[in-house]
Parts: C-alpha cells; sequence; structure tokens
C-alpha cells in the first residue's frame, strides 16, 4: 500500500476513534449531570431548590455540562450549578473524601427549629395532575395542612446519601435539613442563586427544541421514571442503557418530528400501555379510511369506506411504502410502550396508517399498487365505525350489552328485563361508559378487597428503601346490589383494546368469578395516569401508581385473562361476521 494512502487511512481512522470517544465521553458526563438533577430536583429539601424552574434548570445544565471535557471539569460544573441551590452537596473522586458527620448543615441553636424532608405518594413536583391523586411534599415548611406529613415515615436529622453519578465520580446529597419559618439551614450564597436564575430568565421553553433542550427533556423524562415508575420489578429494561441511546440521538434529531420519535422510543423501553409522548404541533393523525388488522400471521383489511371499489375487506396486504408489511410494523412497533402484545397489535394496527394530513400511503394488494391520501382522523372516522348497537335481546331471553356505549341510566331500566333473562352478554372489547355500577348486580356479598391500587410511597431515590404503598379501592361503591343477577350466564367478551379503567372492571368479574370470560388478554396496563408537559410542546403520560390482581397477584403484563379463547379467522372478516360475539351466543345454549 502506498505510504500516503496508508497515512491517510491512519488518520482517518484515529478521527473516527476519537470523534467516538469524544461522544461517549459526552453522553457519560451528560448522565452524571442528569443523576445529580433528579436527586436534588425530588429529594433534597432547600427553600433555594423549590424556587428553580426546573425544566430550564434542565437546559441549562445541559448546556454547560456539554462543554466538559474531564472529570475535573465535571465536577467543577456540577458545583458551579447545584451549589447556588444545594449548598452542602459535595462532589469527589473517592467516596471515602466525604466528611459524613454533617456538621456543616446545623445552625448554632436548635431552638424552635424541624427538620424538612421530602415524601413523595407518587409524584406531583413538576407534573399536570395538580396534586389531586399524586401528592409531593416538604415537611414542616409552613404552617398549613400542605406542611404535614403524607404518611408516616421520618428520615433521621442530618441523614444524607451518598452516590456514584458516574465512573469514579461521587456526589453526597442531605436529603433532611434544618428550618424555621423563613429558611432552610444553611442558607446557599444569595448572590450566586441571584445569578443562576438571571441565567434561567433568558431560556426560552417554548420555543422549537434545540440540542439542549432536547437533551434537557430526555433529563426530564429519564428522572420522573427512574424515581418514579411503579413497575421496574414486572418489565425488563435496562433504563440506564435506554437513557443513553435516548441522549445520543439528541445530537444528531433536527426537527420536532425527530425528537418526538426519540421520546416515543425511550419510554416504548418501558412496556407501559398508558405511555403516549404528544406534542401540541405534530398532528400526524390523519389516515386513509382503511382498517387493518394481523390475522393468521397476514395484514387483512378489515373496513373500507363504503364509497371504495377498489379494495375489499378480506384483501391481503403484501407491501406498505416498498417495505414487508412486517418490516413497516417494526420500525412502528419501536414507538409504542406496551406491557401486551395484545395492546401493542391495537396500537400498531392504528399508527402504522397515520400521518400528516393528505400525504400517501403505498400499499400493494395482489401485486397492485394503490396511493392512499391521509384524509380523515383516524379517531374519528374508527370511532364512527363502532358497533353503535347498545344493547339488544339477540333471542328469547338472551340479552346483550355493549359497555364501550351503554349508560348506566340505560342498564338501569332494562334491569327488569336482565333480571328474567336465562343469559347476559357483556362486550368490553374497549373501554366502559361510566357503567361500572353494574358489577354491584353481579356481586352476591359486598367487596372486601381493599389493596389492588397501590400509590408508591417515596422518600429515597432509584427506588431504594421503598416505604410501603399508600392502598386504594372501590370498597366505598362496589356493594352488593338488587336485582342479583349473578345467578344468569353471564358472559364478558374482552381482547387487548381493554386497558385501565376497562381493567378495573374486569378485575372484579375475574376475582369474583362472576362470569365466563371470552376472547384474547386484556391490555395489562392499570392505574391512574400521571402526565407531565416539556419544553417544545411536548407532554408525556404514564402509570404513576401500581395495579395488581384482587388476589394480590401480579396484573401488570398479564392483563385478564379468558377463560375460552377466541381468535378471528380471515373468512370470518370476508363474511362480516362476529366470531367473539358468536362463541359467546353459542355458550348460552
Amino acid at each position: 500500500m502506498n505510504k500516503q494512502i496508508y497515512s491517510t487511512l491512519l488518520v482517518v481512522t484515529l478521527i473516527f476513534f476519537l470523534g467516538c470517544s469524544t461522544k461517549s465521553k459526552k453522553i457519560e458526563n451528560m448522565a452524571t449531570f442528569a443523576k445529580v438533577y433528579g436527586y436534588v430536583k425530588y429529594f433534597h429539601p432547600s427553600d433555594e431548590a423549590s424556587q428553580i424552574d426546573w425544566n430550564k434548570f434542565s437546559i441549562y445544565g445541559a448546556s454547560q455540562i456539554d462543554k466538559c471535557r474531564t472529570d475535573e471539569d465535571v465536577i467543577k460544573v456540577l458545583e458551579e450549578l447545584f451549589k447556588p441551590i444545594a449548598p452542602t452537596i459535595r462532589f469527589a473522586t473517592d467516596s471515602l473524601e466525604f466528611d459524613l458527620d454533617m456538621n456543616e448543615t446545623i445552625p448554632d441553636s436548635l431552638k424552635k427549629l424541624k427538620t424538612t424532608y421530602w415524601q413523595h405518594s407518587g409524584v406531583s413536583i413538576g407534573m399536570d395532575n395538580n396534586g389531586k391523586t399524586y401528592k409531593s411534599r416538604r415537611v414542616n415548611r409552613d404552617s398549613s395542612e400542605n406542611s404535614v406529613q403524607l404518611f408516616n415515615y421520618q428520615p433521621k436529622s442530618n441523614e444524607c446519601i451518598t452516590k456514584e453519578i458516574g465512573k469514579g465520580i461521587y456526589c453526597r446529597i442531605p436529603i433532611t435539613l434544618y428550618c424555621n419559618k423563613t429558611n432552610t439551614f444553611p442558607q446557599a450564597n444569595k448572590d450566586k442563586l441571584l445569578e443562576l436564575k438571571n441565567q434561567l430568565r433568558g431560556i426560552n421553553t417554548a420555543s422549537a427544541v434545540d440540542l439542549n433542550s432536547r437533551l434537557g427533556n430526555v433529563i426530564n423524562v429519564y428522572n420522573v421514571f427512574q424515581h418514579f415508575y411503579p413497575y421496574f420489578n414486572e418489565v425488563d429494561v435496562n433504563w440506564d442503557l435506554e437513557f443513553k441511546k435516548a441522549l445520543n440521538q439528541c445530537y444528531y434529531d433536527e426537527t420536532l418530528l425527530d425528537h418526538l420519535t426519540t421520546l416515543e422510543k425511550f419510554t416504548a423501553s418501558l412496556k407501559d400501555g398508558h405511555v403516549y409522548v404528544s406534542n401540541s404541533s405534530i398532528n400526524d393523525y390523519y389516515a386513509p379510511p382503511i382498517a387493518w388488522e394481523w390475522i393468521d400471521n397476514k395484514l387483512i383489511i378489515t373496513q373500507v369506506e363504503e364509497t371504495n371499489d377498489s379494495i375489499k375487506v378480506g384483501d391481503v396486504v403484501t407491501s406498505i411504502n416498498g417495505k414487508s408489511p412486517k418490516g413497516y410494523f417494526q420500525e412502528t412497533c419501536s414507538k409504542i410502550s406496551s406491557a401486551s402484545e395484545g395492546w401493542l397489535q391495537y396500537r400498531a394496527n392504528m399508527c402504522s396508517l397515520m400521518g400528516y394530513n393528505k400525504t400517501s400511503l403505498r400499499i400493494k394488494i395482489k401485486d397492485k399498487e394503490y396511493k392512499l391520501k391521509r384524509t380523515v382522523n383516524y379517531y374519528n372516522w374508527s370511532k364512527s365505525t363502532r358497533n353503535k348497537i347498545k344493547y339488544s335481546e339477540l333471542e328469547k331471553g338472551v340479552w346483550y350489552l355493549n359497555l364501550d356505549i351503554i349508560e348506566m341510566d340505560t342498564i338501569n331500566k332494562l334491569l327488569p328485563k336482565l333480571q328474567e333473562s336465562k343469559a347476559i352478554i357483556c362486550d368490553l372489547r374497549g373501554y366502559p361508559n361510566g357503567n361500572h355500577g353494574f358489577i354491584q348486580h353481579l356481586l352476591a356479598i359486598n367487596d372486601t378487597t381493599k389493596a389492588w391500587m397501590r400509590i408508591p410511597q417515596i422518600v429515597y431515590p432509584d427506588h431504594n428503601r421503598n416505604i410501603g404503598y399508600e392502598n386504594c379501592n372501590w370498597i366505598e361503591f362496589m356493594q352488593a346490589k338488587k336485582p342479583y343477577l349473578g345467578d344468569k350466564n353471564v358472559i364478558f367478551i374482552v381482547d387487548g383494546r381493554a386497558i385501565s379503567y376497562a381493567e378495573s372492571f374486569m378485575g372484579f368479574i375475574e376475582g369474583y368469578k362472576l362470569a365466563t370470560i371470552i376472547g384474547q388478554p386484556t391490555a395489562g396496563t392499570n392505574g391512574n395516569i400521571n402526565p407531565f408537559s416539556l419544553p417544545g410542546g411536548f407532554k408525556v403520560y404514564w402509570t404513576g401508581m401500581k395495579v395488581v390482581k384482587h388476589d394480590g397477584s401480579q396484573q401488570h403484563g398479564i392483563g385478564i385473562l379468558p377463560n375460552i379463547y377466541v381468535e378471528k379467522t380471515i373468512k370470518g372478516v370476508v363474511e362480516g361476521r362476529d366470531e367473539y360475539l358468536e362463541k359467546a351466543i353459542e355458550l348460552t345454549k
């Protein structure tokens, strides 16, 4: 090989590996900052930390850390960032360097002083729920009822946590501080705090997302789940690895849609069916007026607009935008967070069709290509094509209730007829229409299950030393009620679309064995959501509490399992038959 060519290749190779090394170091530094960010935001109880706009701080902090090249640079910048809001925070390259007596946090006189610390019942800091279901509180910081404990646990005075925040970098953070009516101790340097606040004022969180905003968003998402996601024991995810992958992608993203995709793929790894990432300016929910599903390992057209005389129900799709259907769906599924296969397929069937208004989707059927325009709001169109029958007497003494749309008032009016029936078929392939009161007529005894909904009680980060749960239930309004219908042949139809409230409903049916359940497993995701907003118009929804089955066993990722499984067939779809309902009717004979 020519020496000049060899030298050139060597230089290019060195540049490539140096570039990779530099990027890797940037990601490690950003992850180090992110860990401290979460610890101080959610667990350090100083007054100064509670005055900070944390979304702006994440953006500013990312911009400063991104300049660091060495561990010494990182520690210096961390001290500059966090000392004005957490004056007793300490950083070191050896955890043994820390002075553990924490005397610097103790005022000269302890008269009339209390200790303050964070308690989280779920989490409300930075959330959009306004503390209705989930709460975060700094205990003893004012004289109102908002200062009392959320639950019975108090960490020790001067208690601190020591964490390795990066490779060979450690930090020590107090999680309790002394306080009086006016401030926490010790107070931070007022000039440094004012300087930091001035820096944050200049950050515009409403503008289009730049690199630092993207990094800040990923850092915020990471920390919400790192400390408060209740299902890490149930899902198989390396959250730190997924975090670094998302940080890395931030350097390549350019548009809002790019960043939305990054956030979607990041949170998809959590396998939480409630996880949904949206952006107020991205309206990519338009689709051609068709629907499709995977049946017998083939992508089948299941609905078409009546005016379409080219594509028929039952047609097999062989190509989508030049890709195989499985390849196309693989990318779609990578952006969907789901705890079960049923919910994943339901969401993928929709999302695979959607995009911006009037854009095209190319599909092949029997080697003929069709160019379909996305012209309808898919959510509205799919809703308009659902079964609109609220109820029906299918045959003498056999009643059908569509729980997706029937109101409780209508059920109440039907009760005399249902009391005279021999069988009741309840269709819950969807979401109940506020009609869970129907369960009361199936119960022979009052509900006694006390702890199937559980809100985590948290004082320490990283899910360490969990305190316990606030137990919740429906006992208050799940009392047996007349007329009693539990002596009928009751059949419930479910599939992967039944999520959340539907699974709370079905938890009673399964737990008390109130009916024969047929169809497919439900979505395996339950618990009140706890959404939060991010700079750039993004919003993230997720599950904030743990829900188990009525016997205390795992519900997440499992769902309510049918007693009798039913599968759709291509033949049934072509013939317009509801094979689930047919099976239910068969069971009434």
